[in-house]
């Protein structure tokens, strides 16, 4: 039994464009990317979610910890997205493969195909960019997708066709450069779309506020100094005696405290009309809160 030897080597211009891969990636770090990943996800779907209510995610005094905790909210769905991507990936080069061993004049059909698609994509993305603007205060749209995919599309139509004719069509210099382009175009489309879709988590979660205000705890605010323009649905009276506390206000909900700050809304909040009232935490206010049964 004679030994089939080692398997042949891949070709120089794979192995340079995996070599500058990896580099990259031991360059970043695993650890480094994740945790820039969470905290950029956390802050874009906080910003959503206040800016819901009409507060800049500034004034919030959120800190990167509390950004990361709720980029983890975020981050499962675009992650679940990639590596069903990828499994699908996968699953058509491995056809792809299957289909260019029976050496078949209908290959040809299959590299043209990849290649429209491609095209088509890239025009979609075209489109999107410069005629729809790449507002990111939109739900998840097909314009991230079309640039992530269309290259790939191109770049591996392209690929079919040297495979079915046994020799590369593009000079490796230039095949290399195009795969780089593909591949930093597609990470610069996911990038995108993953940041869509952690905005429409965000305003997703502060309509979830919303419409949950009635059933937090009342907060009941004593104040030095009386509030002007109180929202509907929040009553004030004035307190008797010589305590340093005369006014109170009831009826107020909850929104957020950070940043030394209270975020208080009324029950009835509703977006486009109403108000969020901000008030300082320290000794010129005391809080209560009374659970709702």
């Amino acid at each position: 039994m004679t030994d089939a030897g080692p398997p042949p080597p891949e070709p120089a211009g794979e192995q340079a464009v995996s070599a500058r891969l990896r580099r990259i990636a031991e360059a970043l770090g695993p650890a480094t990317l994740a945790t820039a990943l969470l905290v950029y996800f956390g802050y874009v779907a906080t910003r959503a979610r206040y800016e819901y209510f009409g507060v800049p995610v500034d004034l919030t005094g959120r800190s990167n910890q509390d950004m990361m905790l709720d980029g983890l909210e975020v981050v499962f769905v675009p992650a679940a997205m990639i590596f069903l991507g990828v499994l699908l990936i996968v699953g058509v080069h491995a056809l792809v493969r299957c289909l260019l061993s029976r050496e078949s004049d209908a290959n040809a059909y299959l590299a043209y195909g990849f290649v429209l698609v491609g095209v088509l994509l890239i025009a979609r993305a075209i489109i999107g960019i410069f005629l729809q603007g790449p507002e990111t205060s939109v739900v998840f749209g097909v314009t991230p997708l079309a640039l992530a995919l269309g290259p790939a599309a191109v770049a591996y139509g392209v690929w079919i066709e040297g495979q079915r004719r046994g020799s590369p069509l593009l000079p490796q210099n230039l095949a290399r450069n195009g795969v780089l382009c593909a591949v930093a175009l597609g990470v610069a489309g996911l990038f995108w779309g993953s940041t869509q879709l952690a905005w429409a988590y965000g305003t997703g979660r502060g309509e979830q506020d919303a419409a949950g205000l009635g059933d937090r705890p009342e907060v009941v605010v004593d104040a030095k100094e009386p509030l002007d323009d109180l929202p509907p649905g929040v009553t004030g009276t004035r307190l008797r005696g010589d305590g340093a506390y005369r006014h109170r206000y009831s009826g107020f909900r909850l929104l957020l405290a950070s940043g030394g700050r209270l975020f208080l809304v009324s029950p009835g909040w509703r977006h486009g009309r109403d108000q969020t009232i901000v008030l300082p935490y320290g000794k010129d206010i005391r809080v209560r809160l009374v659970p709702q049964t």
